[in-house]
């Protein structure tokens, strides 16, 4: 059930693999250990418009939105685990951030099976 939604300055796709990016932030994913590997979706949104500081830089930004039931730790560890999987990608990117965000499950409607 979790969703990864990579966000990133467009410009970056002509410096790294996107494709490549999103596998490797995918299987940090699966390796946390917390969820079983067909219910993870990623997906990668480039921004071509956007301010990033005052110099206009690139970024990669990772929101990891998830059902509650975990707690801080696996939380943290899992932000930690984006966080080096897109490091790896983010040579000469200024910024680079991850944020784990628990759904309201009174508010998220799903169909299955996909």
């Amino acid at each position: 059930m979790p969703h990864l939604v990579i966000e990133y300055a467009e410009k970056l796709e002509d410096s790294i693999s996107i494709p490549a990016l999103v596998s490797t932030a995918q299987e940090a994913m699966h390796r946390s250990g917390l969820f079983a590997p067909h219910t993870i979706k990623t997906r990668a949104l480039p921004y071509r418009h956007f301010i990033a500081g005052e110099k206009g830089g690139s970024f990669i930004h990772a929101e990891v939105r998830l059902l509650d039931g975990r707690d801080e730790r696996e939380r943290e560890a899992l932000s930690s685990a984006v966080f080096n999987a897109l490091c790896q990608f983010a040579d000469g990117v200024p910024a680079v951030t991850v944020e784990v965000r628990e759904m309201d499950p009174a508010c998220y409607s799903k169909r299955l099976p996909f």
